[in-house]
């Protein structure tokens, strides 16, 4: 089952409203099932996640009285409220962005954000090819691979090699540098200059496929320890995205990021930053199904009792969205 993340609409703000509202309504679903106002705030009624509790004991605030829930009684109503948000992990939650993020991590992460990208007119995998990867992730490579083919060392070409073992990818003859780069030393501002950032290496059933490879500085402290800097993290990759397309002439399109449900609030951090863009920024999340057909290990779905504290964070980030956008 699929949750789609912030319809499209006519542009940024009108899109904002549209998941605000949408989500207004979930979480006053959440409200009154454990019996309060659908009015109330969340950040009322559930306990912030860094809040002790209990193990196994999910609890609300109910006309100022703390409120047990029993998992026999509201578990399955509150996940299934919960999982519209992506929190536990049982459904994924897809976006309709033209241009999708694959964020980097393990092979299987990778290609299972890849899974979920079916509305994307361009799909960019970053990757970084200062990041070893580790013998799972070669395992887990040699069992997609054809025998004659290694895995990949580093997670830059490991994300290349995910893209190529999707269906219906066809690679170019030639592989074009794309006229884009990013400054790691200045803020990530975009040029347009050929750094080998960008790469178009093929599509994948008409689609767009571009490696975006994620820089940073390589430096050692004063102990001689090797450290680095300047790496930009997923938001940043964002709005490198959004500033390369505004500077190709494209100020409309949305920019999304695939990643795993873990933290399923970053969706909101997102279209937080997207503001300061003026463009639609989305996150889609992948779920747990999603993940086994990739023939990965699954993580344990999110316990019962943590469920109030995750219903919280959505809401207090709400609010924050509500503020920024004024």
């Amino acid at each position: 089952m699929r949750e789609m993340n912030n319809p499209e609409n006519k542009n940024p703000q009108e899109q904002l409203l549209a998941y605000i509202e949408q989500s207004r309504t979930w979480l006053g679903d959440a409200a009154e099932l454990v019996g309060a106002e659908r009015n109330a705030e969340l950040t009322d009624i559930f306990p912030a996640a860094a809040e002790t509790r209990d193990e196994g004991k999910a609890v609300a605030f109910v006309n100022g009285q703390e409120k047990e829930l029993p998992q026999e009684e509201y578990e399955e109503s509150l996940r299934e409220i919960a999982g519209r948000f992506g929190i536990g992990g049982e459904r994924d939650v897809t976006t309709d962005s033209q241009y999708i993020l694959l964020e980097g991590g393990k092979p299987w992460k990778v290609e299972a954000e890849a899974r979920i990208a079916d509305d994307a007119k361009v799909l960019i995998f970053a990757g970084s090819p200062h990041r070893k990867l580790g013998q799972d992730e070669t395992e887990f490579l040699a069992t997609k691979l054809s025998e004659d083919v290694q895995p990949a060392e580093t997670e830059y070409d490991m994300v290349r090699q995910i893209a190529e073992l999707q269906e219906g990818f066809e690679p170019l003859e030639n592989n074009v540098t794309l006229e884009f780069g990013y400054d790691i030393h200045n803020g990530f501002s975009v040029s347009q200059n050929e750094t080998g950032q960008f790469v178009h290496v093929g599509t994948l059933q008409g689609r767009d496929v571009v490696l975006l490879r994620v820089d940073r500085e390589n430096y050692q402290d004063e102990e001689g320890n090797t450290k680095y800097r300047n790496q930009p993290d997923s938001a940043a990759l964002m709005s490198v995205v959004s500033d390369v397309l505004t500077l190709a002439g494209d100020t409309a399109s949305s920019v999304g990021m695939n990643t795993s449900n873990t933290y399923a609030s970053r969706a909101i951090d997102a279209m937080r930053a997207g503001i300061r863009k003026n463009r639609s920024f989305k996150v889609g999340m992948y779920g747990r199904q999603t993940l086994a057909d990739t023939g990965a290990p699954v993580p344990a779905q999110t316990a019962y009792h943590q469920i109030p504290g995750e219903l919280n964070t959505i809401a207090t980030k709400l609010q924050q969205l509500e503020s920024e956008l004024g």
